[in-house]
């Protein structure tokens, strides 16, 4: 790790692990034991359209971008930051190709699964398996609320939520991908920018 120690990132990790459920110190060794600390420069991919996910990033520090391309234009889906979970769950699950790209947007410090090794912990421990319940609880309503804003909300009220509830957005992403995440131009969120300053 180059921005931070791995004991003070093991315990942010498990912080963050026991914000869904308590993990006792044996299941939580067993588990630390099976990541690997990777660093990743801006820029690299990891995660291509086609290919099958079979790793999971834990974000110490830095940011991910996952995207698809439709008709040669890229169509952003998800950011991931420090405390983020990023992967591309449904080809992880099922090990079919994915329909998305993952691309790092910063140099990133990340704590790596590997879904060959990290699996049969999971299985093996009764208190994991409470764990990645809620785990993919909250990252489903997560994922509806996001749904739901294309729905029912404005591209201004969708910009003023990114505002309200995840600034990061606003100074860690480039314009054009912000805007192809809110779902509208990058003139349109200009616009919405200036009549806001």
């Amino acid at each position: 790790m180059q921005t931070i120690n791995k004991i003070d990132a093991l315990a942010m990790y498990r912080k963050k692990m026991e914000s869904f459920s308590p993990i006792p110190d044996e299941e939580f060794n067993q588990l630390a034991e099976k990541l690997h600390e990777k660093h990743f420069a801006k820029g690299e991919v990891l995660l291509k359209e086609g290919q099958v996910c079979k790793e999971f990033y834990f974000i110490i520090s830095g940011c991910i971008r996952s995207f698809s391309l439709e008709q040669g234009r890229e169509v952003n889906v998800k950011f991931f930051f420090e405390n983020d979970t990023a992967c591309e769950f449904t080809s992880f699950r099922s090990q079919e190709p994915s329909s998305f790209y993952m691309i790092v947007m910063e140099d990133t410090d990340v704590f790596c699964g590997i879904k060959a090794e990290i699996v049969p912990v999971f299985t093996q421990e009764a208190v994991l398996h409470l764990l990645l319940f809620r785990f993919f609880q909250d990252l489903y309503f997560r994922e509806e609320e996001h749904s739901n804003s294309f729905k029912l909300l404005t591209p201004e009220e969708r910009y003023n939520y990114l505002v309200e509830h995840t600034p990061q957005y606003l100074t860690r992403i480039p314009l054009v991908h912000l805007a192809s995440y809110l779902g509208i131009s990058r003139e349109t969120l200009t616009r919405i920018r200036q009549r806001q300053a």
